[in-house]
């Protein structure tokens, strides 16, 4: 039998599986018309040189599965960010992918049938699908069955990050199928009246369709698109979003970290050969930089490392780490948003369709650089609180960096602080990590009073 589907189990024509040590997608007979036209017909490979579509190899599978009738074995994703964890920049690579992908597909007759950004993954400054079952055929005045699902989990999420900021994309962890558009509508600003994309896909979507999703199916329309009508739509709605180029701004204090805030030049160089020798010596496979800031240790991390995730709090940030991925054409960093007191919990269907940060990024050494005092003093976890997360990210090695009461940037988190925090010492520090790590070396950094520890995992 096949296992059971946890991941995909919304597609009666495909099923994804973790065999063997690696993930395959079972293709049922009933969608061989379709999975035939999309490899024969020359779609699958102009969207994989394109890089839009994850490439895969078919492999023999066992005759007793009679329902099947091809298993693939796609390209391995090393890492898998969920949309939640993504930034402004991230959402619009993803749609942009999207909507060219549908583009492209209506040239051989075929589209989209799903709508979901969870289909995607980044890898080398590109979104990438990887639904490799979702293409089905397309004809003239057909309902694009995907159609809600695209406002309410695609351009909805986008729209109001793009109006109110980029804690809406937060927010879609709540609702994983996507937001209602009548909720969508109303909150977006008046201004979006006045765009032809949002009015028409979100305001106007919203005011005509029910809200019982069950009555709404029940009402389709009985007639659909014209290709050239969806081929104009998908054209405005990606010129609207090429025009969308950033989300609405807060103020950011971290993206300027290293040109602005380093103690000095000598500590920063001496910082960075340290932690080079100890990635030299040690060679791990896999490093997660908690707390990245702009991503200059990542990117460190990933000349030694075959995978590389870069966690940070700050969007502006997650940003500019994009930006620098796509720029040197890096292929072994992804890039994600995360608040380490809210981490990601396992969700969805039994808690088993979508996995925790903890699962996903526990990496062979993890970074803590110039973070403990942000998490103690800003966050108020205690010491052990913050060694027992390491652990849990932590398959081995992890380097953390200590800054003492003493250091300028630690004293402006406690200048208005009532709490005396007499508890924030290296030595509590050293103890709380001592239940989990043996203490492998410990460096002074140069003009600073910050000290670099290399923690091996007991």
């Amino acid at each position: 039998m096949i296992a059971t589907n946890y991941i995909s189990f919304k597609d009666p024509a495909a099923r994804v599986v973790f065999e063997s040590g690696q993930y395959v997608r079972y293709i049922f007979n009933e969608y061989k018309s379709e999975y035939d036209h999309l490899m024969s017909s020359g779609l699958y490979k102009q969207l994989v040189d394109k890089n839009l579509l994850i490439s895969h190899q078919e492999i023999e599978h066992s005759s007793d599965k009679t329902e099947v009738y091809k298993l693939i074995c796609p390209d391995q994703i090393p890492f898998q960010s969920y949309p939640f964890e993504w930034s402004y920049t991230q959402w619009r690579k993803a749609i942009l992918s999207y909507l060219r992908i549908n583009k492209i597909a209506l040239t051989y007759g075929m589209i989209l049938k799903d709508a979901t950004p969870y289909n995607f993954y980044f890898q080398g400054g590109q979104a990438i699908m990887f639904d490799t079952s979702s293409f089905i055929f397309f004809k003239e005045n057909d309902p694009w069955l995907a159609y809600r699902q695209f406002a309410e989990e695609f351009l909805g999420p986008i729209a109001l990050m793009h109006y109110s900021g980029n804690h809406w994309g937060r927010i879609t962890i709540s609702s994983l199928r996507g937001l209602p558009l009548n909720f969508i509508s109303k909150q977006l600003p008046l201004k979006s009246w006045f765009n032809i994309t949002t009015l028409l896909n979100i305001h106007i979507h919203a005011k005509y369709s029910q809200e019982s999703y069950a009555v709404a199916e029940s009402q389709k329309p009985s007639k659909g698109f014209s290709t050239e009508k969806i081929r104009s739509m998908l054209g405005m709605i990606e010129g609207t979003i090429l025009r969308w180029k950033s989300a609405y701004q807060y103020a950011h204090h971290w993206s300027g970290y290293y040109s602005n805030d380093i103690e000095s030049p000598a500590y920063l160089v001496h910082k960075e050969e340290v932690i080079r020798a100890w990635l030299n010596e040690i060679k791990p496979r896999s490093v997660l930089d908690l707390g990245a800031n702009t991503g200059k240790f990542s990117f460190i991390a990933s000349e030694y490392a075959d995978n590389v995730i870069s966690l940070e709090y700050d969007d502006s940030c997650v940003d500019q780490i994009e930006a620098h991925i796509r720029k040197k054409k890096i292929q072994n960093v992804t890039a994600l948003a995360g608040d380490l007191t809210e981490t990601t919990p396992d969700l969805g269907a039994l808690n088993k369709e979508h996995r925790s940060i903890f699962k996903r990024g526990e990496s062979d050494m993890v970074f803590g650089l110039a973070l403990v005092h942000h998490l103690s003093i800003v966050k108020n976890l205690s010491f052990s609180q913050i060694a027992e997360m390491f652990s849990m990210f932590s398959k081995r090695h992890v380097i953390i960096e200590f800054i003492p009461k003493g250091d300028s940037k630690v004293s402006i988190l406690l200048k208005d602080k009532t709490h005396d925090y007499k508890e924030y010492q290296e030595t509590e520090f050293i103890d709380a990590l001592s239940v989990y790590f043996k203490i492998k070396e410990v460096v002074s950094l140069k003009e600073s009073l910050r000290k670099l520890i290399l923690l091996e995992k007991l």
